[in-house]
């Protein structure tokens, strides 16, 4: 055998080397890069669906017919009763998905509703059937209308992470 084609037997298999490495490593970017697109679009879509359970469970309280006996109590263009249930699902709602909620959504908008809570005594609030909420409508009209605003930004945001593609060579950074 000739020594020029030892060497070069040498040399062509630690360029292969070297290329194979080069490859692995532009696969592991972009798999690292193609992960964390993925966690960020499903931590987006969380975040949208949450919101928007939230969103509806206000207005289903703002669209709740008055009965009868709470007529008395209630001016439907300014009051709003709250059942116990859907206060409830309102406060676990919010400590169950406070990953996806920021904290100050739901805090200023229980801290609002707190000037706004009508005092009885038990015996009557059992009677009444939840809380009555004096001039309250705006508050969750409001909240429900930040609460719509801030989706279509999740969802413009989504947009945006669903159509980013990762060059081979550059990182890509999303906040998960």
């Amino acid at each position: 055998m000739n020594i020029e084609f030892i060497i070069s037997m040498i040399i062509g298999l630690i360029v292969g080397c070297c290329l194979t490495f080069v490859g692995i490593f532009i696969y592991k970017i972009y798999d690292e890069n193609r992960y964390k697109k993925n966690l960020a679009v499903e931590k987006l879509l969380r975040e949208i669906e949450v919101r928007n359970t939230l969103n509806q469970k206000i207005i289903e309280i703002l669209n709740r017919p008055i009965m009868g006996d709470d007529q008395q109590l209630i001016n439907p263009q300014s009051d709003v009763k709250v059942p116990f249930y859907d206060y409830n699902f309102l406060k676990n709602y919010s400590s169950m998905y406070n990953l996806y909620l920021p904290v100050y959504y739901l805090n200023t908008f229980f801290k609002k509703l707190s000037h706004h809570l009508a005092v009885f005594d038990d015996e009557q609030d059992l009677k009444n059937g939840g809380y009555i909420f004096k001039a309250s409508r705006p508050i969750f009209e409001s909240f429900s209308v930040e609460i719509t605003d801030d989706i279509e930004a999740k969802k413009r945001e989504l947009n945006k992470a669903r159509n980013v593609y990762p060059a081979l060579l550059r990182r890509q950074h999303y906040d998960i």
